[in-house]
């Protein structure tokens, strides 16, 4: 089951311009939570959700600005995006919403998918197979 409160999870915006999106955030009762790289072998429902679950740092990293939308509803997730020229933030250009098909997937796995999804927009490439990253 996806979860239901509206929560955005932040990857490596720890700065002015994360807590610039942050405080974008507040009027539109988005909930925020920056992820920690300790934390991106963790399953995405598990960063969702909240549980806090320890995992091992693993050898892996990545340094991109990366967004999940977790549990939106339509008009919220217009408010978000409107919100980034409303408040003139750039976009963050890795953004995915959570789904039934990423939720068991790691913080890498969803930000290779996302790499994937965005070269293929570029070369002009059919973006999705049955196993799309941002499930829209």
């Amino acid at each position: 089951m996806l979860m239901s409160a509206p929560l955005i999870l932040l990857y490596n915006l720890d700065n002015p311009r994360g807590s610039k999106l942050r405080r974008m955030c507040l009027p539109l009762k988005l909930r925020t939570r920056l992820v920690s790289k300790e934390e991106y072998a963790l399953p995405l429902s598990v960063l969702a959700e909240g549980d806090g679950r320890a995992a091992p740092h693993p050898d892996q990293d990545f340094d991109d600005e990366m967004l999940l939308l977790c549990g939106l509803t339509g008009p919220q997730l217009d408010a978000f995006l409107q919100g980034f020229r409303r408040n003139r933030l750039p976009p963050v250009a890795l953004k995915a919403v959570l789904t039934r098909t990423n939720r068991d997937w790691d913080s890498f796995r969803l930000h290779a998918e996302l790499l994937r999804e965005r070269e293929a927009l570029a070369s002009g490439r059919a973006v999705h197979d049955k196993e799309g990253a941002s499930g829209g």
